[in-house]
C-alpha cells in the first residue's frame, strides 16, 4: 500500500476505481483536467505526453480511454512529481505511466522529438499581469504563467509530436484567438473544438481544442458541453464519465 504523507489526502476519482494522492491544501484535481482527459482523441497504442501534469490526474484518466497506451507526465515541481509517482504506483500503472521531472521547454531532448501521437496540456490560464497569484507555489504555477507561457507549451507539443500528431488543450475563451494564432505559427491546424458552459444559457468561459500537426484546415465545432443541469448537480454527460446517475457536484 502506498502511504500518504502529512498534509495529503487519498481521494477516489470515481472513474474506473482510480485513486489519487493530493495535497489537502494547494494543487488539487480540477474539473478542467477531467474535461480535457475525456475530450482528447485517444487511440489504441498511442504514445502520449501530458505537459505540466501536476499530480498526474490526466495520465490516470487517459489510461482508461484505450488499450496499449504509453503515457509520460512531465512536471517541473519535484513535490508534485513524487506525489504523482506514488499515485501511479497506487493504481498499479507503472508499466503504462511514467512521471518525469523536467522543463517542458526542453523535454523533447529527454523523451525524443517527433515520436509521440498525442500531447495534452492544461496550461496556466492567466498571465502574470492578470490577477493576484496564489501564495501557495503549486497553485500559483498551475494558474499563472510563471514557469512557462502558452507559447512554450505549444512549441513543446510541436517538437514532441510526429507528423499528424494530435495536441489537445483547455483554455479560457478570451484567449482563443491567441491560442489559434500560436497553433498555426507552430504548424498546427485546429480540427476539433468544444465550448464549456457552466449552465444552459450561460456564456462559455472555457473551451477545449484539439489540433493536428501538419494537417489541412477542417475544424469541427462540437455541441456545447454543459457542466451542470442545476446548482449542485452535474449534467448527464459528466455523470456518465463517473458511471453514476446521481451525483452532488459543486467542488
Amino acid at each position: 500500500m502506498v502511504a500518504t504523507q502529512s498534509g495529503e489526502t487519498l481521494d477516489d476519482l470515481l472513474i474506473n476505481g482510480l485513486k489519487i494522492i493530493q495535497k489537502s491544501e494547494g494543487f488539487r484535481v480540477t474539473l478542467d483536467s477531467v474535461l480535457l482527459a475525456h475530450f482528447a482523441t485517444v487511440k489504441n497504442g498511442d504514445r502520449i505526453v501530458d505537459l505540466g501534469t501536476g499530480n498526474g490526474v490526466i495520465p490516470l484518466i487517459l489510461n482508461t480511454r484505450a488499450e496499449k497506451l504509453n503515457i509520460w507526465g512531465v512536471e517541473i515541481q519535484e513535490e508534485l512529481v513524487e506525489m504523482a509517482r506514488r499515485s501511479v504506483k497506487l493504481n498499479g500503472l507503472e508499466e503504462r505511466i511514467a512521471i518525469l521531472r523536467g522543463d517542458i521547454r526542453d523535454i523533447h531532448k529527454v523523451l525524443g522529438g517527433g515520436c509521440f501521437t498525442l500531447v495534452t496540456a492544461n496550461p496556466p490560464h492567466y498571465s502574470v499581469e492578470k490577477g493576484r497569484a496564489s501564495s501557495l507555489p503549486a497553485k500559483a504555477l498551475a494558474r499563472h504563467e510563471i514557469s512557462c507561457v502558452l507559447e512554450d507549451v505549444v512549441a513543446s507539443a510541436g517538437k514532441l509530436l510526429n507528423h499528424q500528431g494530435r495536441f489537445a488543450l483547455i483554455h479560457r475563451v478570451e484567449r482563443l484567438v491567441g491560442v489559434i494564432d500560436l497553433l498555426r505559427q507552430y504548424g498546427f491546424e485546429p480540427r476539433k473544438m468544444r465550448f464549456i458552459h457552466a449552465y444552459k444559457n450561460r456564456n462559455a468561459k472555457h473551451f477545449l481544442l484539439e489540433a493536428r500537426k501538419n494537417a489541412s484546415p477542417d475544424l469541427k465545432v462540437l455541441p456545447p458541453l454543459l457542466v451542470y443541469d442545476r446548482p449542485g448537480k452535474y449534467s448527464g454527460e459528466i455523470l456518465e464519465w463517473y458511471g453514476k446517475g446521481e451525483n452532488e457536484g459543486g467542488k
